[in-house]
């Protein structure tokens, strides 16, 4: 962490860790202590190895000494230039990442060498930060801080000046000097060294009285009247501590006169107000001329407040007469912005609807400081005005969680956590829904709670959330005032947003929703998203608040007639369905369906594999809820087909979860629809799910029920294709042989159809049959004649897989500079099609390569990568397989008790692995890491599991370990 980006070598880190009392394993022991921290890093880091060493590689501000660094710099060029607030305020950041003594915890020798430059670092800084608060007049606050620092750092001249200043400035002249002479004292008598320049000089100007005390804040105006006109202050306030700290930076600096705005804007109920009332309570003291509000009631026709009316009210508060005022607005601006000009107050604006509405309420020139809360985000009022925006958003969970605890009151009741994380999440984290289901629930018992969320499960949340008493101050109501504020198109567009399947859409599928041209729309949802009834996530992606959307559908409901909503829903499924067929035919070309597809409008501009990958990855949400939804409404053609169309991408971005939730409803809604060629196609889908899965006996038997279907169509095509999946299950499962049989069916009746790309298919397929039978030139052969056809197609994806396996073969046949050629140009592929399966097969087998080179570090390296890539997608066979790549090089550098235990942690957390080969890895790894340490008996048992694999496979390898277990004195 100290060197950062800089290579370290494994010397210097083993003498880092021990001193130089190394253990005889350092070098080993010093691997596993680099592997617990790569499994800490975050996106971004990365810890590399190289030839000398290791490179921690971290983004600037990922780590607290960074951070201190950039801070104490900040810090001092304002103490330079005589920003003393900010200055005091940056090294108070600094100094709070430190939580300790420097380095403490490790070796007393690194502490010796690096630990005290730290700590000096520390020591300036703190001494940094004092020097500031003493320019702020923060003088009397650190008289005891600094004896206490004085009597830990004896030998510090400038805490002692600045000791002696801080009580001279507070009028104890006669303590500052007699500081002094204690320092003199302590330096001359007892150490026999002399006073510095700068202590003496600051003792001279104590005593010449040069030294003069801080400037204070200009008090407030006399003699006139101090409004406090702010609302009582929400009780029970929780969160939001971000926000408080922007609006934190509108504080008024000692003299300062530029005016400064802030708007706060969110959604309906989200506490703007609450926020502003709250923090304007809590800085009352830095506004001593006072507060003025004015709620400006911009959401209501029949109550909205004009520029002119407010000013009144403003002016009013000011301590103006009413025949003072006068009638016209700009007169009124002009008298207010005078009586403003030299007051320090706090002008809240509150519910403004537009610029328009505000513009005129803005002071001049003035220490004054103004706050705007709206639901819209008033972006016009930033051209003429420097607007510091500060957009609100649903409290996070920890925050609602902890809300809802506090507002169902301390009568001791426990209350569910689970329960109370739900209820937050049925609110929408809104703050207005927490409050409102608090003042039902407060005082409740945990199983009223329990029953109040069961209600807001199954019924209308926005009703169960009214008050039955005043369901004015409910979401409902809320949301109705923004709705009616909509010009027509934006309140269609909101309408049928709300019964959009999906979580979220872009530009197009909305224009396309609501027929609309996608100028006409990109308007209507600007008009949403400025007034936070619609949520832009990126640039192209929107979506809606839960307790939104419902109230979205309400209105759909009662605005829209059954046949515009089914018309919206006609040609939205029609959209997907095309354009996800567009974007796959240059995702996965080979996967051409069996059905064909009208096209349809205002599709997106896919020209290439880069932009419909991009489409595809960020409608995945919504298609998958499209499918589920459209089976649900009995539109089952548009289910199965939009499923077919996509199930190669689930596949490919490991989406195993959705593949199977809207697989099996995509095979019930083609079985409803009678399309047995769509129930085949969908089976053998589930199958291949289930295969990556690791749950191969199941993949089989799916395979074996597709090909049934087939054959019964007399589709030959669809057979072909089924065969050569039960090819593959067969050898996952063990069968080596027979795959081979049923592969070598597959590949004749594709030649019998004159079909070349289902040929160089399942010869990839019988490649792989080969090589698990050690018969690796069969399988080079076949491999090379499919790599040839697939780069001639473009076909880069079966290509890149055909590399990879070149790549093993080749590692297999000692060819290990070839090998890692091969795998180099499929990672170099890979860029292009991301591939997360084959980016860690990649790894993995590079590491293996390495490691037969001896170049351990290097493979190590690899197999992290693989790793953390089979975690990060939740890949339990992937993870299995990385990890016994792991074992197997730490076994062959030496260390066979880690090795073990990362063979122990496959059995472990996946059982038996279900992929038979892996499986058998496994075991014979057990029993060599065993052997290793001299536990030869206990290596008979997982050695016999392995034999009878191999044995059953009808694989050489069975013969080799054979041969190992009797030298080893085993039967």
């Amino acid at each position: 962490m100290l060197r950062a980006n800089q290579v370290v070598s494994h010397d210097r880190l083993v003498s880092a860790l021990w001193g130089t009392k190394i253990p005889p394993t350092g070098r080993r022991l010093l691997h596993n202590h680099l592997w617990s921290v790569r499994r800490l890093l975050s996106d971004g880091e990365a810890l590399v190895g190289t030839p000398t060493g290791y490179t921690l590689r971290l983004p600037p501000g990922a780590s607290d000494l960074d951070v201190f660094t950039t801070e104490t710099a900040a810090a001092r060029r304002a103490l330079s230039g005589e920003n003393f607030v900010e200055a005091a305020e940056r090294f108070r950041t600094a100094l709070a990442l430190w939580r300790g003594p420097a380095l403490g915890g490790t070796d007393p020798e690194l502490q010796a060498t690096e630990g005290v430059a730290l700590t000096e670092l520390r020591t300036a800084a703190l001494i940094g930060r004092i020097e500031a608060d003493l320019a702020c007049g923060r003088h009397s606050e650190l008289v005891g801080e600094l004896r206490l620092l004085i009597a830990e750092h004896s030998l510090n001249e400038e805490l002692r000046g600045q000791l002696m200043r801080a009580l001279h400035r507070v009028g104890r002249t006669a303590e500052a000097l007699e500081e002094f002479q204690k320092a003199r004292r302590h330096f001359h008598e007892e150490l026999g060294l002399d006073l510095g320049r700068e202590l003496t000089e600051i003792h001279r100007t104590i005593l010449t009285r040069e030294d003069a005390t801080a400037s204070t804040p200009a008090p407030a105006v006399p003699d006139r009247r101090v409004p406090r006109q702010l609302p009582p202050a929400i009780t029970r306030f929780t969160g939001r501590s971000q926000a408080l700290r922007e609006l934190d930076g509108l504080l008024p600096a000692q003299g300062g006169t530029a005016m400064l705005v802030s708007a706060v804007s969110g959604a309906a109920g989200i506490g703007k107000t609450a926020l502003v009332t709250h923090w304007g309570h809590n800085v009352s003291d830095r506004f001593p001329d006072g507060q003025l509000y004015v709620d400006l009631h911009g959401y209501s026709s029949e109550r909205m407040i004009g520029a002119s009316q407010a000013l009144n009210r403003l002016l009013r508060g000011l301590g103006a007469d009413e025949e003072e005022i006068p009638h016209s607005l700009d007169e009124r601006a002009a008298l207010y912005r005078s009586l403003l000009a030299d007051r320090r107050m706090l002008v809240v604006l509150d519910n403004a609807a537009t610029a328009e509405q505000v513009r005129p309420l803005l002071p001049g020139a003035s220490p004054s400081r103004v706050v705007i809360t709206s639901r819209d985000a008033l972006r016009s009022l930033s051209v003429t005005h420097d607007i510091r925006c500060v957009m609100l958003d649903v409290l996070s969970t920890e925050e609602a969680v902890a809300l809802l605890n506090d507002l169902l009151g301390t009568d001791g009741t426990v209350h569910d956590a689970d329960v109370i994380t739900e209820l937050a999440h049925l609110c929408g984290r809104l703050p207005l829904a927490l409050r409102l289901a608090g003042a039902q629930l407060g005082g409740g018992s945990a199983s009223r709670v329990r029953d109040f969320v069961a209600r807001l499960r199954r019924e209308n949340r926005l009703t169960v959330l009214e008050l039955a008493e005043d369901p004015s101050v409910g979401v409902r109501s809320a949301l109705e005032l923004s709705y009616r504020a909509l010009p027509e198109p934006a309140r269609r567009m909101f309408r049928l947003i709300g019964i959009h399947p999906g979580p979220s859409l872009g530009t197009d599928a909305a224009a396309v929703l609501a027929d609309m041209s996608v100028e006409e729309a990109s308007d209507a949802i600007e008009t949403l998203v400025n007034a936070h009834l619609l949520q832009r996530n990126t640039e192209r992606r929107l979506s809606m608040h839960d307790l939104v959307r419902v109230y979205a559908e309400e209105r759909a409901a009662s605005d829209e007639t059954p046949e515009e909503h089914d018309a919206a829903l006609t040609r939205t499924l029609d959209w997907y369905r095309y354009t996800a067929s567009q974007a796959m035919k240059h995702v996965y070309p080979r996967d051409s369906p069996t059905f064909s597809v009208l096209p349809v409008e205002r599709t997106p501009d896919l020209p290439g594999l880069d932009e419909a990958r991009a489409w595809l990855e960020s409608e995945q949400p919504t298609l998958t809820a499209l499918i589920i939804h459209a089976a649900a409404v009995g539109r089952h053609v548009h289910a199965w087909q939009i499923f077919k169309r996509l199930s190669w991408f689930f596949y490919s971005r490991n989406c195993l979860d959705d593949l199977l939730l809207t697989g099996e409803i995509a095979l019930s809604s083609a079985r409803l629809a009678g399309a047995r060629d769509g129930e085949a196609g969908i089976i053998s889908d589930l199958g291949y799910a289930k295969m990556f899965l690791g749950r191969y006996a199941e993949h089989l038997a799916c395979q074996q029920e597709a090909l049934e279907i087939w054959r019964a169509l007399n589709n030959r095509d669809g057979e072909t294709e089924a065969l050569k999946h039960m090819s593959y299950a067969l050898q996952v499962t063990g069968q080596p042989l027979r795959a081979i049989e049923v592969g070598e069916q597959a590949l004749a009746l594709h030649r019998e159809l004159g079909n070349r790309v289902g040929e160089i298919s399942i010869m990839s397929h019988l490649a792989v049959s080969y090589f698990a039978l050690d018969r690796f030139d069969e399988n080079v052969k076949l491999l090379v004649e499919c790599r040839e056809y697939w780069r001639e197609v473009g076909r880069e994806y079966d290509e890149l897989y055909c590399l990879i396996q070149l790549g093993a073969t080749h590692t297999e046949l000692g060819k290990m500079d070839a090998a890692l050629e091969f795998f180099q140009q499929a990672l170099l592929l890979n860029r292009k099609q991301g591939s997360h399966h084959a980016e860690i097969d990649a790894h993995t087998c590079i590491a293996f390569a390495l490691c037969r080179q001896e170049r351990y570090e290097e493979a190590f390296d690899h197999h992290e990568k693989a790793l953390a890539l089979a975690r990060s997608i939740r890949s339990g066979p992937k993870e299995a397989e990385a990890l016994i790549g792991l074992a197997n090089t730490c076994l062959a550098s030496g260390d066979p008790q880690t090795a073990l235990l990362h063979y122990q942690g496959v059995l472990n957390a996946f059982g038996d692995v279900n992929d038979i080969y892996y499986q058998a890895l496994t075991h014979e790894g057990v029993g060599d890491a065993l052997h290793a340490l001299g536990r030869s008996e206990e290596a008979a048992k997982p050695w016999k599991a392995a034999f009878d694999i191999w044995e059953r496979m009808g694989a050489p390898k069975s013969a080799k370990l054979r041969e190992r277990m009797h030298e080893a004195g085993l039967n």
